[in-house]
C-alpha cells in the first residue's frame, strides 16, 4: 500500500470538518446527528480523522461513506485521492 508523506502544514479541525462534509455522503455524516447515532455523530467522525492525521499524517474514507462511492485517502492538504 502506498502512503502519503506527512505534511508539515497543520490543518484545523474546522477545515477538516468542512472537507469531510463536502466529501462524505450526508446520510453517513451530518444526517446521523440524531438521538439514535448521537447528536454529535459527525463531530466524532471528524475527530477520528483529525486524530489519524495527527498520528499518521493520513486518513481514509471507505467507499460506503464517500459521496463519490469509491473511497479515498487524504493528508493535511485535504485533497481526496481516489
Amino acid at each position: 500500500m502506498t502512503t502519503l508523506p506527512p505534511s508539515t502544514t497543520a490543518v484545523t479541525f474546522e477545515q477538516l470538518y468542512r472537507f469531510l462534509k463536502n466529501n462524505y455522503k450526508a446520510s453517513r455524516f451530518e444526517d446521523r446527528n440524531d438521538s439514535v447515532w448521537g447528536e454529535n455523530y459527525s463531530t466524532r467522525i471528524a475527530q477520528h480523522h483529525f486524530d489519524c492525521l495527527q498520528k499518521d499524517g493520513i486518513s481514509h474514507v471507505s467507499r460506503h461513506e464517500d459521496a463519490a462511492g469509491v473511497g479515498f485517502k487524504f493528508s493535511h492538504d485535504l485533497i481526496a485521492i481516489r
